[in-house]
């Protein structure tokens, strides 16, 4: 790992940018904002509290990502017809369109990268991913996932010595 970092240090080894919109984005953008936008995309609609426990944040940040999307436009925040107590969020058709244009980067920073591995290379680094966030969290890694039906499968076989 330290070589790794030496490497990348020494210039040797360079991390390109994303892309220059995803490079503009970031910089206009909280990735907070941007995570809600997408969060909301998915979902639809959320309240207050949903987004918040999407977004692992406490209810009062997600209500100033709320307050900022709605100044840019983004969002709409509705009282729900069911509980008046309750604010639900829905994307602007100016918010719908950045989600759809920053999901559309993600896709091909995606494809990007599994187009340069092999099958058995994504499921290998998803493995390695999903341990080094458990690392990250201070989590135990979870098991590891079932090999794809199309994987070959290795057999043991008993030879009498």
């Amino acid at each position: 790992m330290q070589q790794l970092v030496e490497m990348i240090l020494s210039g040797n080894l360079r991390l390109p940018a994303l892309t220059p919109d995803m490079v503009a984005l970031d910089q206009d953008m909280a990735k907070t904002d941007l995570l809600a936008l997408l969060m909301l995309h998915r979902r639809g609609e959320a309240t207050m509290s949903e987004l918040a426990a999407d977004l692992g944040v406490p209810l009062s940040t997600a209500t100033g990502i709320g307050a900022r999307l709605t100044r840019r436009r983004l969002i709409e925040r509705e009282r729900s017809v069911q509980d008046r107590r309750v604010i639900v969020n829905r994307l602007t058709s100016e918010g719908r369109e950045l989600a759809v244009t920053v999901q559309s980067q993600i896709d091909g920073i995606i494809n990007r990268i599994t187009s340069a591995l092999t099958p058995d290379e994504v499921a290998q680094l998803m493995v390695l991913v999903q341990k080094v966030l458990h690392a990250f969290q201070g989590e135990a890694p979870g098991p590891a996932p079932a090999p794809a039906d199309d994987a070959p499968k290795v057999r043991k076989i008993l030879l009498d010595e």
